[in-house]
């Protein structure tokens, strides 16, 4: 192995570390809540060395996305969905996404903080940049359930698949954002449980894709 190859693989290492260390501390403190002075700590690397790596927190949450996203896609390739109608392979996407986020839910607390940037505050990191790339490959898995299903049928002639890429998002966004922030509340109240809310939210899909 030369020495660029042994550089390439430190950085690598150093790299996993880091985000390891992050994902450490974003579960017991949440993203508001960790610092780049904790994770040189945590990592035993100098703050100078982090930001040759991440050119600031928000470089970072974005490389915690970024792998969230990439591990969601492999999730949506595992399950397949050669078989099945369009409306099937849809609702499987969904609950393929509430599954990952509820195993994994330091990511969607980095994806949060994320969502929660303003419209000035543009994300144009390599890693956003990847993110991005990812991002659109899996709605792009939504995009052909959906006319895999207007052509087999099981959805209604009609749907704008843009609009519903954006209704998908938004509608599965929002429901674990209540498993997450509000489940408590909603399980003292009206006795609901995140698998009962999740069951609505595919509920809801499949009236909205079949009406």
């Amino acid at each position: 192995m030369g020495i660029k190859e042994r550089k390439e693989r430190e950085r690598e290492r150093r790299v996993s570390a880091i985000l390891k260390a992050a994902k450490w501390l974003i579960a017991r403190q949440g993203v508001e809540g960790m610092s780049m002075n904790q994770l040189a700590e945590r990592t035993e690397l100098n703050k100078a060395t982090l930001y040759t790596h991440f050119a600031s927190k928000d470089d970072l949450i974005d490389a915690v996305v970024c792998e969230a996203l990439g591990k969601l896609e492999e999730a949506f390739e595992r399950d397949g969905g050669a078989a099945g109608t369009g409306l099937a392979r849809v609702l499987d996407l969904t609950r393929t996404t509430f599954a990952f986020y509820r195993e994994h839910p330091v990511y969607f607390y980095a994806l949060t903080h994320q969502e929660r940037r303003g419209p000035g505050q543009a994300r144009n990191t390599p890693f956003s940049a990847l993110g991005d790339e990812i991002a659109s490959r899996i709605f792009g898995h939504v995009a052909e359930g959906v006319e895999r299903g207007i052509a087999d049928g099981s959805i209604r002639e009609g749907v704008d698949v843009g609009r519903f890429q954006v209704l998908y998002f938004a509608h599965t966004y929002g429901v674990m954002h209540t498993v997450f922030a509000k489940e408590d509340v909603y399980a003292d109240v009206l006795g609901l449980d995140a698998e009962s809310v999740e069951g609505a939210a595919l509920e809801l899909l499949e009236v909205y894709l079949k009406r």
